[in-house]
């Protein structure tokens, strides 16, 4: 079935299921995230934090630059494992990871990752796009600093199988390289994220055009 979404082309109506999901449209969150690049295939793009003020947003800090995955944005319902994109749409986040303690005022569910602890990619698994202890999967624990802090994002939160997993806010390789899925920027700018995201705290995921079409529907900050 195709749904017409007000000021652009049709969608399937799996992907509107998704792409509205988890969050979306219940009680307006009071803390945003938005993600915004310039179209579908960009690979960088400007991060921004929102509080609600009233009935009107005030941003937060200043624009961070950010990299999403190396074959820019997809709806959910087009996103595949391992196909390079990182999902556009409206979402909820999860725990958070490190490599030890949490940062100071770190109010999003923190574990210490251990060399047990993988986000499992395998969709025949029962944990699938789950981080837990587990035997295959992205380790937690890596010998970079990417996974050196990571907030979920729950994307595919029904883990249908071959529907992508294992997507997180992370820290960067530098700000020119793409990720393989996942959104990553400095390692300071995630900590500051991390002293002020909370579990209610929602992210915005979207090229510019399809973010000017739906912002007024969904209640979005307007761009600045």
């Amino acid at each position: 079935m195709i749904v017409q979404m007000r000021g652009s082309v049709q969608v399937p109506l799996l992907a509107l299921s998704v792409l509205l999901a988890p969050n979306a449209f219940a009680e307006p969150p009071r803390t945003l995230i938005t993600v915004v690049t310039a179209d579908w295939k960009a690979t960088t793009g400007e991060l921004r934090r929102w509080e609600r003020d009233g009935k009107s947003w005030r941003a937060v800090g200043a624009a961070l630059p950010v990299v999403v995955g190396r074959s820019g944005l997809k709806w959910p319902a087009d996103k595949r494992e391992g196909d390079g994109a990182s999902p556009a749409g409206r979402f909820a986040l999860g725990e958070a990871t490190g490599y030890d303690a949490a940062p100071p005022h770190t109010r999003l569910p923190y574990r210490v990752a251990t060399a047990a602890l993988r986000c499992v990619d395998d969709a025949r698994s029962p944990l699938y796009n789950r981080v837990a202890v587990a035997e295959t999967g992205e380790r937690m624990l890596r010998d970079d600093a990417l996974y050196r802090y990571t907030i979920f994002v729950r994307h595919n939160d029904a883990r249908t199988p071959g529907m992508g997993s294992c997507i997180f806010l992370h820290v960067w390789s530098d700000a020119r390289s793409p990720t393989v899925g996942c959104t990553a920027m400095a390692l300071d700018d995630l900590r500051a994220i991390l002293a002020w995201a909370d579990s209610s705290t929602e992210l915005v995921q979207l090229p510019r055009d399809e973010y000017d079409a739906r912002q007024r529907d969904w209640g979005l900050p307007q761009r600045k």
